[in-house]
C-alpha cells in the first residue's frame, strides 16, 4: 500500500467508529458475551498479564476464571433464549435432571462442585440465577455474581508487588479492557497506554480514566518509536482491516513491541488462505491461522503460538461455546 492508500484506509476505519454516538461507543463492547468479566479472550489477556508479572503463581485461579467465563456465558445465552431461570436453578441446584434436559454435563458438574462445603469459590451459578440486580431489572445475570472473580483477583493481588512492565493496547476503544484491568487490580502493576483511531473512543476513555495515557493513532502508522513497549495486546481488530492493510499492521506491531504481542482474533481458522469479506467501510475477514503466522514471522516474530479458544476450552473443561467457535489468540514472541 502507498501513503494515499493507507490514508484512505485510516479514514474509512475512523469513520466506521466515529459515525456512532459517543454514548453507544462507551459500552457496547462490554455487554453480554463481550462483557470483559466473562469473555474468554478478555480473561486470557488478564491471565497473560498476571502470568508475566507473577509466573505460574495464579495458574489455578486462571483456570477457574476461564471455567467461570464459559459457565456464565452459557447461563446468559440460555436466559436470553427464554429459559426459565428458576427451572434452571432447580436443576442445577441438585434437583433431578429433567427429561430431555439440555444442560451440558460440564455445567452440571461445575454447579455441583460450587455447592460443596469445601469449594473455595463462591457459588456464582446459584447467585446468578436466584437474584436479580435491583437497579437493573432487565439484567439477566445478577451483577454481584458477575463480579465473583473481580473480587477474588482484587483480594489475591492486594499487597503484592512486581517489577512494572510497559503494556500498549491497540484499538483500545473507550477503555473497556482497561476498566477491567483497573477493577481487577492489574493496572496498578503495569505502565499502560492505549490508542484508538476513533476520536470519540479516546474522548470517552480519557473522561473515564483521566490519569491514563490514551491517544489517537492508527495501527497502520502509529508514529511510536521502535521497541517502545514491552507488551502489546489487541482485541478483534485485525479482521476488520483490508488484507493489504493487515500486513502493514502486523509489521507495525512487530516494529514497536519489544517482547511479546497478544493478538486476539474473532474469526480465524485452519484454512489455507484468508477470506476477504468487505462490509461497508471496513471488513469482517476470516483469517488463515497459517498465513497469519507466516506474516508475523516475516515481520520479525521468533515464535508464534496460535491458540484456538474453542479447542482450549474443550481440552480444559470438555465443553465449549458457540461464541468462541472461530476465536483464535496468537501469542507472538519477538526475535531478541
Amino acid at each position: 500500500m502507498n501513503e494515499l492508500e493507507i490514508k484512505l484506509e485510516n479514514e474509512r476505519l475512523k469513520e466506521s467508529w466515529d459515525c456512532f454516538p459517543a454514548e453507544h461507543l462507551a459500552d457496547y463492547l462490554a455487554v453480554n458475551e463481550q462483557d470483559q468479566r466473562i469473555n474468554a479472550q478478555s480473561i486470557l489477556t488478564r491471565a497473560l498479564l498476571a502470568d508475566t508479572l507473577w509466573p505460574k503463581k495464579f495458574s489455578g485461579l486462571i483456570n477457574e476464571e476461564l471455567r467461570f467465563g464459559i459457565v456464565m456465558t452459557w447461563l446468559y445465552e440460555k436466559l436470553k433464549a427464554g429459559a426459565d431461570r428458576f427451572k434452571l436453578l432447580d436443576e442445577l441446584g441438585g434437583g433431578r435432571p429433567k427429561k430431555g434436559s439440555e444442560i451440558p454435563e460440564a455445567i452440571r458438574q461445575t454447579a455441583a462442585w460450587l455447592r460443596g462445603a469445601d469449594c473455595p469459590i463462591p457459588n456464582y451459578v446459584t447467585d446468578a440465577l436466584m437474584f436479580l440486580t435491583p437497579d437493573q431489572p432487565g439484567t439477566l445475570l445478577f451483577e454481584p455474581a458477575l463480579n465473583t472473580f473481580l473480587n477474588l483477583w482484587t483480594s489475591q493481588l492486594r499487597g503484592l508487588s512486581a517489577e512494572k512492565i510497559s503494556v500498549l493496547e491497540i484499538a483500545c476503544g473507550s477503555g473497556n479492557e482497561y476498566r477491567a484491568l483497573d477493577e481487577f487490580g492489574l493496572a496498578a502493576h503495569i505502565n499502560y497506554s492505549g490508542f484508538d483511531i476513533a476520536s470519540k473512543n479516546i474522548a470517552n476513555a480519557t473522561k473515564n480514566f483521566p490519569g491514563v495515557k490514551f491517544f489517537e493513532a492508527s495501527i497502520l502508522n502509529s508514529g511510536l518509536p521502535d521497541n517502545s513497549t514491552d507488551y502489546i495486546f489487541l482485541h478483534d481488530v485485525l479482521g476488520h482491516l483490508s488484507l493489504e492493510a493487515m500486513e502493514i499492521a502486523l509489521k507495525e506491531i512487530m516494529r514497536i513491541v519489544r517482547k511479546e504481542a497478544w493478538l486476539h482474533c474473532f474469526n480465524a481458522a485452519d484454512i489455507p488462505e484468508h477470506v476477504n469479506h468487505p462490509v461497508e467501510l471496513y471488513h469482517r475477514n476470516r483469517l488463515s491461522i497459517s498465513r497469519l503466522t507466516e506474516s508475523l514471522r516475516a515481520a520479525g516474530a521468533a515464535d508464534v503460538e496460535a491458540i484456538p479458544i474453542s479447542a482450549m476450552l474443550q481440552n480444559k473443561f470438555h465443553f465449549t461455546q458457540d461464541y468462541t467457535a472461530s476465536a483464535v489468540t496468537f501469542i507472538v514472541r519477538k526475535q531478541p
